[in-house]
């Protein structure tokens, strides 16, 4: 071999992607604070500091006495009830919807096997089926790129106040995520595995009902069940925007100033959420992969595991039912506690009377883009515009030369202003830069976390170590493991628009405290899904690589082995994260969110459009870029 071959080798072999990440990291989060105004005088300001500090205390002490009398703790339970009704039927909804839509944004169910190479491969009009296909992806970037939040805020005007409202709004965002990960889990099965089924002469759906469906059935089923879990999250507080439940009581306790209800009506909250969490826990340890774990479920007879599966499909269906039947006739929320049916909106969608109603989605989808403040559109209404001095033109002070001069930029800025689209444009920074802060944090929050978090090194690592631990040793690590734990669920099983209504409180509105809100929940939620990771890996691996040091083997065989699900994982996490900061939006952190529910509210139903399509350009944005990397692909 060449010296030049040699050098030609080694430079191949630099892991020179990872220094190239590091670095667009280290650009997006000094754009993030270049972006937006972050206050920090909290920390800076003795006196803001002290008055922080005095209204945490009172905010404890408020929260410190629960109203446990009987007939309000009945009326936590009704409804924590109507939350769980809610979220099932949500997620029910969104299975049925998300599995049609995604067997036609998948290329290996839709397209299947094509000549097309290059960019040709990714022009979405080269085939019909290739068409169809990018129409359902469009349809599922756009369910899931409005947050069910604002969903929520549309749909009020339609349904009215209720849970089915927020049954509907979360079904719809819910489409959309399942729908996007059901079609690249399809996708990301290799062709070679079903091959031999194709080439027997099964069509498109023969080999996709019994070729790539069976080999990506585990994930669906997991992922599944994590968003059924985040739906009972998420339907725990919509109601603060009129999806009713707890959320909706939660925001008139706190107008009423009635902290000792709101209290309670959190815990009824955070016992519905963890409950959630610890249900999932279970089921997921069944569908473990490697059935020669030390945990995962032995082999069954068929007849035990047709049973598993009927059984489980039969309590699915009737959870369902009963969200649908408590919607109905089951509930006593009604005048006197008798019955109120959350349904009749439903129901009466098709009258004349509701089709009056959606003459606003007439204004929704015509967005205003101002186009007579550059020059275009109405040549009177941009006359005045002219005249009042408040038209754009870009280069009045400054030429495109003077590119190198601050000033440039800051005159450009003021002249671009005056355009409402560029000021939409300027009010999505305020998620991204939430989102990007908050994922950074969590994330590395999260891989501090799963060494003390992972069962397989704290709990079960004389499996692989060959040790025999100390009781007393074995007995701290198992309290690290559960202190760890705890961390992880109480993070994620408050919702990120509680943990925001808390350090408001303390922070005041702001960007910090929506940022701080989503590092948290991010972090419990990526503990989990980072230990499960390393948990999963086959016990052999860690024996072969051991030296002494559980820590050593943590971080150079657990990491490097677990470390392309981590990023794909967190990169899931921060497009979640950047609907997230839409929604902390809506609910006062201010930002892309808080002007799409303003002049919606306000009946400006052009420019709330104009909001509404930057939300769906940001996630199909973000998607692409997701999908033509292959950062979102998580092995099957």
């Amino acid at each position: 071999m060449t010296g030049s071959q040699t050098a030609d080798r080694y430079a191949a072999k630099r892991p020179w992607r990872h220094f190239a990440a590091i670095v667009v990291i280290a650009v997006l989060v000094l754009g993030s604070f270049w972006a937006v105004e972050w206050d920090f005088s909290t920390f800076t300001d003795p006196d803001k500091g002290d008055r922080a500090l005095e209204r945490a205390h009172d905010l404890v002490v408020s929260f410190s006495h629960p109203d446990l009398t009987g007939d309000w703790m009945q009326r936590c339970w009704e409804l924590t009830k109507e939350t769980l009704s809610a979220a099932m039927l949500a997620t029910f909804m969104a299975m049925i919807l998300a599995y049609l839509l995604a067997m036609g944004a998948s290329r290996a169910v839709c397209v299947g096997e094509e000549s097309a190479r290059g960019w040709w491969r990714s022009f979405p009009l080269r085939s019909p089926r290739a068409a169809l296909c990018s129409m359902c992806r469009l349809t599922l970037d756009v369910l899931r790129a409005v947050p069910d939040f604002a969903w929520a805020v549309i749909l009020v005007a339609v349904l009215g106040l209720g849970p089915v409202t927020g049954a509907v709004a979360l079904g719809l965002n819910v489409t959309g995520i399942l729908g996007k990960v059901y079609s690249e889990f399809w996708d990301s099965v290799d062709e070679k595995e079903y091959e031999q089924i194709r080439s027997l002469g099964a069509g498109r759906l023969k080999t996709f009902l019994y070729g790539i469906r069976p080999l990506a059935s585990r994930s669906v089923q997991s992922f599944t069940l994590m968003r059924a879990e985040c739906a009972i999250r998420n339907a725990a507080v919509i109601g603060a925007v009129g999806g009713g439940g707890l959320g909706a009581e939660i925001m008139y306790q706190i107008g009423m100033g009635k902290w000792g209800k709101v209290t309670t009506l959190m815990l009824f909250t955070l016992a519905l959420t963890l409950s959630a969490d610890l249900a999932s826990n279970f089921v997921r340890r069944q569908l473990r992969n490697d059935p020669n774990h030390p945990r995962a479920v032995k082999a069954r007879s068929t007849f035990a595991s047709l049973s598993r599966a009927y059984v489980g499909v039969g309590f699915a269906l009737c959870v369902v039912m009963w969200s649908v039947w408590f919607m109905g006739w089951g509930n006593s929320s009604g005048v006197d506690g008798k019955t109120k049916n959350y349904l009749e909106p439903l129901a009466n969608l098709a009258s004349a009377e509701q089709v009056k109603k959606l003459k606003f989605f007439d204004d929704l989808l015509d967005p205003d883009f101002d186009l007579e403040s550059v020059g275009h559109g109405d040549p009177a209404k941009a006359e005045r515009i002219a005249e009042r001095g408040q038209d754009v033109e870009l280069f009045r002070d400054y030429g495109p030369g003077s590119f190198w001069r601050a000033s440039a930029w800051v005159a450009w800025e003021k002249e671009l202003d005056h355009w409402f689209v560029w000021r939409v444009v300027k009010s999505a920074s305020v998620p991204l830069s939430m989102a990007i802060i908050g994922t950074l944090l969590g994330v590395m929050a999260a891989m501090a976390l799963t060494y003390p978090h992972s069962v397989a090194f704290q709990f079960e690592s004389q499996q692989f170590t060959g040790e025999t631990p100390h009781p007393l040793i074995r007995a701290l690590r198992i309290v690290q493991m559960v202190c760890a734990k705890g961390v992880g669920l109480v993070s994620r099983g408050v919702p990120e628009v509680m943990w925001a209504f808390l350090f408001i409180a303390f922070f005041g509105p702001g960007l910090l405290a929506g940022a701080i809100a989503i590092a948290l929940h991010t972090l419990g939620v990526m503990v989990r899904v980072f230990s499960e990771t390393v948990d999963n890996i086959p016990y052999r691996h860690f024996e072969q690589s051991f030296h002494g040091s559980r820590m050593t083997c943590f971080a150079y065989t657990a990491g490097p082995m677990s470390w392309k699900d981590w990023m794909t994982y967190s990169f899931f996490q921060f497009e979640s994260n950047v609907r997230m900061g839409i929604v902390l939006g809506i609910v006062g952190v201010g930002g892309l969110g808080f002007f799409f529910t303003f002049n919606f509210e306000w009946f400006r139903f052009e420019k709330a459009g104009t909001y509404l399509l930057v939300m769906i350009l940001l996630t199909v944005v973000i998607d692409r870029i997701s999908r033509g990397l292959k950062l979102s692909r998580v092995s099957s």
